[in-house]
Formats: structure tokens, sequence, C-alpha cells
């Protein structure tokens, strides 16, 4: 069973990110918030706990009050060995040569997607592991 935390503030994203991700494997858990921020929390609180991480996190670009490359920036404030075995994937409608090479500058980030998410891309992800 594999975790995932998506993280967009289109509601109808995240619901459409959690069914592909359900039709690929009916037992996968999935986390969504609609904000960075409150996914951030979250994170802090399993560290805190010592829980398992996500085995994955799907990312958002294009957010109000902070969006995808602020909340890369305070991962970068962690130890980032915490991240190790997580993977972080940008998903974004933006085909912003910038945007795509910006998140090229993290060294965490696995990879840059189009959105919507699709069962292709579920299976990317997985394989790259």
């Amino acid at each position: 069973m594999k975790k995932y935390l998506l993280i967009d503030d289109e509601a109808i994203f995240n619901f459409i990110q959690s069914e592909v991700i359900h039709l690929h494997n009916q037992s996968d858990e999935v986390i969504m918030y609609s904000t960075a921020e409150e996914a951030l929390y979250y994170l802090k609180e399993l560290l805190e706990q010592g829980a398992a991480l996500p085995d994955f996190i799907l990312l958002d670009i294009r957010m109000p009050n902070m969006n995808g490359f602020e909340f890369l920036d305070e991962l970068r404030k962690f130890e980032l060995h915490v991240f190790d075995k997580t993977k972080i994937y940008l998903l974004s409608s933006s085909i912003d040569e910038r945007d795509i090479k910006r998140s090229l500058e993290y060294p965490f980030v696995k990879g840059f997607k189009g959105k919507p998410l699709s069962e292709e891309i579920i299976n990317e992800i997985n394989k790259a592991e």
C-alpha cells in the first residue's frame, strides 16, 4: 500500500487525482490538502510523531498564499534526509519552461508532470521508485 499526499487548491483536481490513484490500486491511501500551509503543518506533525511520511507528494505550483515553490523552500529547512523515501512531483497545467527548470533546482523533486494526473503518470512515478 502506498501513501499519497495531494496538494492542490482546486478541489476538482484533488478529487480526480484521488480517483485515478484508487483506480491504480484501491488500497492506496490518499491525503488531500487544498493549501500548502496545511500540508506543511501535516508533514511537521508526522515528523514530530515519528510517523511514516507519504511515499509520494504531488504538488500543484500555482496556489494562493503559499505556492508550490514556496512550499518546497520550506521543505529545504528540514533535514533533507527525512524525505529520502518520499518522491515529490510537481503537477501543473503550466507548460512554462521556467517552471520546469526551476523545479529541477530542488534536489528532492523527482519530476514535473502535467495535469490532470493520469493512470499513465501514476505508473511512471511508481516505476521510478
